[in-house]
């Protein structure tokens, strides 16, 4: 065959041949497979469950006789155990000296003294001006035009009657200057009308209005209107010039806060730390005494929870004594002087008083359990009355005696230093400085032993609102508090040179001392604050509206009696009218607005556009706004009194004082009266300038 057959003959069987080679391999292993011997034959599983048993059997079985010898003992145990027992004569041991144990009881040993919650909390919500730190000193208030003078309103002569006893002149409302009883030196500041408790009832201009007449007010100059100073009830920004604020200077803000006010039971306190440490040994007066250093704040919302629903992570820290401090140096210019005696307030517990502007600030700096006059002046009095009693003096020797002596007024006019404290000075404002310098704690060994510890001691907190903040407090949500308070631990000092020796322990403070010293130990710091548990929550608060209304004068008519159906009914020919005051605060220029509304009927509200005068709460000086706008929804529902009462019969101008109900911003009921504002409604009327 050819070369080309045979190609053409491979080309065409391949695949045949490559199946037959496929079919003889796959032939050939299995004709191999088949002689192979049976693997089951030979590793049966029966068998090999059998080997292992018996492998392990084998393992099993006791091997030591082939592996160790037989150990045999090399001494004498009973002798050895017979010399051991053998007693150790006592002579060659006797120490030079003797320890002789002694059983001390545990109940002089050193406790942990009791410190009671904080107690009577309250709060309140204002918005006021308030004097800030500024490098250019400028505000808006004072680009503001001066404004025009008031025009005098004419009055016809009123014929007075006859000046009857100050009982009945007092009953009837009104004296001869229009105070409500109060002559012209109280300016008519009589409890009610400063919002203050009974306790408040003596102070006089010069313990309110400080600033204004005795602590640097004074009239601006210019021919523009200014306000009195003796209407400056709040902190004079003038003060700060005398403050270490360096190049900074006032300027008005708004501040729109809470504010909530506390007492700690300090003589309660104080005792327990006498149980719990003056029996023990290497007690020490100085440190076994409370020592207050810090406190927190904490807030929760209620606005739709109860508060007895309400649990630990509902409540958020708003502010400590850390954060105060600071606020008060680097933002603030200056703080208010102090409205309680040194004797009521610690400087690590009492926060300061902001800056307010203009306004009394008595209302949020005080307590009605704290009193306002020192110690000193409650024993001077007492023991004044314990001699009129033994003496057996009669009130005309009591009137002839020294007055001043006695100390026996809230004017405190006892001696030198009762006449400083009428003034604002001493224990009422002197240790200002000093607080501000001392306001990180009262250092060991400076505190005196207080052997007559007061009853309390004044807490209080202000919870500012603060854009941008998250913890700031909203307008329209209700608030409630909680504080607590922290002293140094009289069992581990913040000086580790006065610790208290661990013998004089108790049981459990030994136990939480030792924990303490051996974290000190590992973070390098002590943990020396002691906490009381948190008091109470307050009742709920919330931020105020930019709106104080104040009540005026109410007019009436007389009305006219007819008989009908048998009834006697009064006509009247036309309804009531009051006068009213919205102290507007105006944000724009974070200064107070106020309005005077004349002639307002059931039905007015509040609301006003036009012109109005702007009080500059730094410089005192009446300025114009010319675009004034205030929104206001508080309604005037009833207006009672205003009618001429007919106790004179040849003077028809006495009349019955004004009562206005409202409804105010917030769906609420309230009622002012013309009495009980008119102090406030005199001075933001302009009253005197308008000839009223």
């Amino acid at each position: 065959m050819d070369s080309d057959k045979i190609k053409d003959f491979f080309a065409h069987h391949a695949e045949k041949m490559v199946v037959c080679v496929v079919i003889a391999a796959s032939g050939w292993m299995v004709y191999s497979g088949l002689n192979l011997p049976d693997l089951r034959d030979e590793k049966n599983p029966d068998a090999l469950a059998s080997e292992a048993q018996q492998v392990r059997a084998s393992i099993d079985e006791d091997h030591s006789e082939e592996i160790l010898p037989l150990r045999r003992p090399t001494f004498d145990i009973a002798a050895e155990l017979k010399r051991k027992n053998e007693p150790i004569p006592f002579e060659e041991y006797v120490p030079p000296h003797l320890w002789v144990p002694q059983n001390i009881s545990d109940s002089i040993r050193r406790k942990d003294p009791v410190l009671l919650a904080p107690r009577a909390l309250i709060t309140s919500g204002h918005i006021e001006s308030y004097a800030v730190l500024s490098s250019s000193g400028n505000y808006r208030a004072s680009t503001l035009e001066p404004a025009e003078k008031l025009e005098k309103i004419e009055k016809k002569a009123v014929r007075r009657p006859p000046p009857r006893s100050r009982r009945n002149r007092n009953m009837m409302g009104m004296d001869e200057g229009g105070m409500m009883g109060m002559d012209s030196g109280m300016m008519g500041m009589d409890s009610g009308m400063m919002g203050m408790d009974s306790g408040m009832m003596g102070m006089d201009s010069g313990m309110m209005g400080m600033e204004g007449g005795m602590m640097g007010g004074s009239q601006m100059a210019g021919a523009g209107r200014t306000l009195d100073p003796a209407y400056n009830f709040g902190y004079s920004a003038s003060a700060s010039m005398s403050q270490s604020t360096g190049s900074k200077k006032s300027v008005p803000q708004s501040a729109w806060f809470i504010a909530g006010t506390a007492v700690i039971p300090h003589k309660e306190i104080a005792e327990s730390y006498q149980a719990a440490l003056a029996a023990s040994e290497g007690y020490e007066p100085q440190r076994d005494q409370p020592l207050y250093f810090n406190y927190e704040i904490q807030r929760a919302d209620v606005t739709n929870k109860a508060v007895a629903d309400l649990v630990d992570e509902d409540w958020i820290k708003v502010g400590d004594r850390e954060s105060d401090l600071k606020r008060a140096a680097f933002v603030w210019a200056g703080y208010a002087p102090e409205l309680v005696p040194l004797d009521y307030r610690d400087l690590n517990v009492t926060g300061y008083i902001p800056p307010i502007l203009l306004s009394n600030y008595s209302e949020l700096a005080l307590h009605p359990l704290i009193p306002m006059v020192t110690r000193d002046e409650i024993d001077r009095k007492r023991f004044a009355e314990e001699q009129v009693s033994a003496n057996e003096l009669s009130a005309e020797d009591m009137e002839l005696a020294n007055p001043g002596n006695l100390a026996g007024g809230m004017g405190g006019m006892g001696g030198d230093m009762g006449m400083y404290e009428s003034m604002g000075y001493g224990a009422m404002g002197m240790d200002s400085d000093m607080g501000m310098q001392m306001g990180m704690g009262v250092a060991y060994g400076l505190t005196t032993i207080d052997k007559n510890p007061v009853e309390y001691k004044i807490m209080r907190f202000f919870d500012f609102a603060r854009g941008g903040s998250k913890i700031s407090p909203m307008p329209g949500r209700q608030y409630v508090y909680r504080l607590r308070y922290a002293v140094q631990d009289p069992n581990f000092p913040a000086n580790p040179g006065h610790q208290p020796k661990s013998s004089t322990l108790s049981t459990d403070v030994y136990a939480r001392v030792q924990g303490l010293m051996a974290n000190a130990e590992k973070n390098d710091k002590r943990q020396f604050q002691l906490w009381s548990e948190w008091s109470e929550p307050s009742p709920p608060a919330s931020l105020p509206g930019l709106n104080k209304v104040f009540a005026g004068e109410v007019k009436g008519s007389k009305p006219r009696e007819f008989q009908l159906a048998g009834k006697t009914v009064d006509y009247y020919k036309s309804p009531p009218k009051a006068n009213m005051v919205n102290e507007n605060h105006n944000v724009q220029y974070a200064s107070p607005m106020p309005i005077w509304l004349k002639d307002l009927t059931e039905g007015s509200t509040m609301s006003y556009k036009g012109v109005a005068d702007l009080i500059d709460p730094i410089k005192l000086e009446i300025k114009k706004v010319e675009d004034a706008e205030v929104l206001s929804g508080t309604t005037i529902i009833d207006i009672d009194g205003g009618r001429p009462l007919n106790v004179v019969e040849e003077n028809e101008e006495l009349t019955e004082p004004g009562l206005v109900l409202m409804f105010d911003e917030n769906g609420g009921l309230r009622v002012e009266s013309e009495v009980r504002d008119q102090h406030e409604y005199r001075i933001y009327s302009f009253a005197e300038e308008r000839g009223l």
